[in-house]
């Protein structure tokens, strides 16, 4: 590893790791390595549902889609705009639904709309969306097509986080984030980034250098907010 070079350790699946990576801007790969220690495994659940010619799907995660069917032209709500993009890749008429589980039940409330809806999604999810939905008269059948398998800390991340040397940990989720709290024993020079102020408050407990929450729920702002980190980081 380069010691001019800030460690970056990204602990989504693999999938969501690569997709980020790739996004990360080059002064940020200039300045950061990249170590990867997912704290997620994405295990696909055997279940029977079918949805219809007429029906809409309801996409949280891209962790989903290519799990399930093509989308054959048919309606994907999705959150998020990476979902949105994978969506339509696999062959769904992906409409963006904005960024958190609230702009989308905001959104499909106002939608014109009145097919029968599938949320296709992981096994632990927050907002509660298809509940929230059948509330306001929707037709919603909730379908787990995937579960999220906790995953301890490799050995390459153990290492670098006892060290006295600057790590950088972008968290995307509040059950990874309380998972990687768990894992860790007096972190010596943690700098953490997280998504969401849910994401940070499992994090709190940590003596953790620096907490900082990005300014909204996407990857675009995740990287700008580690391009501020990695500036002050670098300064000391």
């Amino acid at each position: 590893m380069d010691p001019a070079k800030i460690p970056l350790l990204l602990t989504r699946p693999a999938a969501a790791n690569a997709r980020f990576a790739d996004q990360l801007t080059e002064p940020l790969r200039r300045r950061c390595t990249l170590v990867e220690s997912p704290l997620l495994e994405i295990v696909q659940v055997d279940v029977d549902y079918k949805v219809g010619p007429e029906d809409a799907v309801i996409f949280t995660s891209s962790a989903a889609i290519p799990l399930v069917p093509p989308g054959q032209d048919r309606r994907a709500f999705c959150v998020g705009e990476a979902t949105t993009a994978t969506a339509h890749q696999a062959g769904w008429h992906a409409i963006f639904c904005g960024e958190t589980s609230e702009a989308l039940v905001a959104f499909l409330g106002a939608y014109p709309l009145r097919a029968r809806m599938w949320h296709l999604a992981g096994r632990h999810t927050r907002g509660h969306i298809a509940e929230r939905l059948i509330s306001t008269g929707l037709d919603v059948t909730r379908v787990t097509v995937y579960d999220q398998e906790l995953v301890s800390l490799n050995d390459a991340a153990r290492t670098l986080l006892r060290g006295n040397d600057p790590v950088l940990v972008p968290l995307f989720s509040p059950r990874t984030a309380s998972h990687f709290a768990q894992n860790l024993v007096k972190p010596q020079a943690l700098h953490i980034l997280a998504l969401s102020p849910a994401v940070a408050e499992p994090l709190k407990r940590l003596d953790a250098q620096t907490l900082e929450i990005a300014e909204n729920p996407t990857a675009e702002a995740m990287i700008r907010s580690l391009e501020k980190l990695v500036a002050q980081v670098s300064l000391g």
